[in-house]
């Protein structure tokens, strides 16, 4: 820890200053200090939330894949159409993006069943 001695008039710091900021000011008997600190506790995941990631993130992968290729994407437009906007978890979306999304969390959710 390091004592912060500020130049402005400001005598009280506490928190982040941004977001992406590494650490935080804080206080301790009348002096204002800095911490590093490394925010892991989003990676504490249980298996169930890690299997929900792994699903997510492979249905963002796909969907951007598709997304970048105009044949794919006019396939996935034809392919929303004819599925009557209708997902295979049996829900209806207002957008082709959304329905191949939840289509392709099921797909993935299929071929790898949570234990």
């Amino acid at each position: 820890m390091s004592e912060i001695k500020t130049s402005s008039g400001v005598d009280i710091i506490r928190g982040k200053f941004k977001r992406a900021d590494a650490g935080y000011f804080y206080i301790r008997n009348g002096k204002q200090f800095y911490r590093d600190r490394e925010e892991t506790y989003q990676q504490n995941q249980s298996p169930r939330q890690k299997w929900n990631s792994a699903a997510f993130a492979y249905a963002h992968r796909e969907l951007h894949a598709i997304e970048s290729d105009p044949a794919l994407t006019a396939q996935m437009n034809a392919d929303y159409e004819s599925a009557l906007h209708l997902a295979p978890n049996g829900k209806t979306y207002p957008t082709a993006h959304a329905w191949k999304f939840n289509s392709l969390l099921y797909e993935y959710k299929q071929s790898h069943p949570f234990e």
